[in-house]
């Protein structure tokens, strides 16, 4: 125990991943969290169990304060009154969690600086308010967000347990910068020790493997819906990227020249994409429409909002064993299309580099602006010609897909000179 001053209390230093109290006696004491905030406590015994309440937090409140509260609170316990139940409104008042904090930081700082905050949105409310929300920020460790880490990765998602790490630390950085607290719980936390070194994927797909998949997609006797089938058959004859398709809009096509015009803040370089859309691919998503209900292309089951960011790669883990191809993401599905031109149809490097929509090197950059939208069309047109071939389309699928645009088009141009 410690006769408690300003420059004792001040040369109190937190201790990495671990709490400590200190007291000066009969139950006053401070509580010094691993992130340096420092809370007043009063820790007492009633009906032979031992109580502990927060009193305020230095310095916001000064010794003298706390001594003054814990001396009134003292003598509510003589009276057989629980300290902790007359306290429990104003803790309630002055509170500050996990959840809070992840709101303010998203509100403030991702949705107005991020180009996709809705990512980070989607790890706060499925991952980190579900797992630390109610705690206090001025009290969690180290010990408390490994755990629920380790909850993600117990359910097979290593890679995911990294990417709510990375948020987590943001959030508390964010934190730390306004003051709120002096030093970040989950700064010590390395992503090799939760979710382990994430090694760069190589997955991808065989000829045999795209036309087993498509074959499979295409037989018509499975539950898979036809939101996912065509989603899959998109991203493999495009090479887009899955969260340019999911957010797509109907407004950003132009079927009558072949095109489909991603908008920059959709895009993860920031740049405005164009994309040649091929007989095979028209008809795709002239199906999709077919069925549409509202502005996006993909809709999630309202109809209205976009399909979640979590469907397609569950869709996926549920047709691995289901189709019997070795464990395959979707992001594998553009790196076989990069990979298929290069190799299979010997495609120019820097086409494929624009088709898949990648910033050139700087130099390059600088002096070529040109997107290469014919070359690109003739790549995409071979790609999906092969394609085409690879699972066996014969001449009587051609003529119905081409009856398929045929029919579909007018109706879809005349809905979009009514919507604009």
């Amino acid at each position: 125990m410690s006769n408690f001053t300003n420059t004792y209390i001040k040369n109190l230093k937190p201790r990495p991943n671990k709490q400590y109290e200190e007291y000066e006696g009969q139950g006053f004491g401070l509580k010094v969290s691993p992130a340096g905030t420092k809370t007043w406590i009063y820790r007492y015994k009633i009906n032979d169990k031992t109580e502990k309440v927060s009193l305020g937090h230095y310095p916001n409140m000064s010794l003298a304060d706390a001594k003054t509260k814990f001396i009134q609170l003292k003598e509510l316990k003589r009276q057989s009154i629980n300290p902790k139940q007359v306290l429990a409104p104003e803790i309630e008042e002055d509170k500050n969690t996990v959840t809070e904090l992840v709101n303010r930081w998203y509100s403030n700082y991702i949705s107005k600086h991020r180009k996709q905050p809705l990512q980070i949105l989607q790890l706060i409310n499925a991952d980190i308010i579900p797992l630390i929300g109610e705690q206090y920020i001025d009290e969690i460790e180290a010990k408390d967000i490994t755990k629920a880490l380790d909850k993600i990765v117990a359910r097979g998602s290593n890679v995911h347990a990294n990417k709510v790490l990375s948020a987590i630390k943001q959030a508390f950085n964010y934190a730390v910068s306004r003051g709120e607290l002096k030093i970040n719980p989950a700064i010590y936390i390395r992503a090799r020790d939760i979710g382990g070194i994430e090694k760069p994927r190589e997955r991808v797909l065989t000829l045999d493997e795209i036309k087993q998949l498509w074959q499979f997609l295409s037989n018509g006797k499975h539950s898979v819906s036809l939101q996912i089938t065509n989603a899959l058959k998109i991203l493999l004859l495009t090479g887009v990227r899955t969260g340019e398709l999911r957010v797509a809009k109907w407004n950003e096509f132009d079927f009558e020249n072949s095109l489909w015009t991603i908008p920059a803040n959709n895009t993860k370089t920031g740049i405005t994409m164009r994309v040649h859309l091929t007989n095979l691919v028209e008809s795709l998503f002239m199906e999709l429409y077919n069925c549409s209900m509202g502005d996006y292309v993909i809709s999630g089951a309202d109809g209205q909002s976009p399909l979640s960011d979590r469907a397609l790669p569950k869709a996926v883990i549920r047709l691995q064993e289901r189709i019997g191809i070795d464990k395959w993401t979707t992001h594998d599905l553009r790196r076989t299309f990069a990979t298929q031109l290069g190799e299979t149809l010997r495609i120019d490097p820097v086409v494929i580099e624009k088709c898949l929509g990648h910033k050139m090197p700087k130099i390059m950059a600088t002096y070529n602006k040109n997107e290469m939208l014919p070359e690109r069309e003739e790549a995409l047109d071979k790609w999906g010609k092969y394609v085409e071939k690879l699972v066996n389309y014969n001449a009587v699928d051609e003529e119905l897909q081409t009856q398929l645009i045929a029919k579909m088009k007018p109706h879809f141009l005349q809905t979009q000179e009514i919507i604009n």
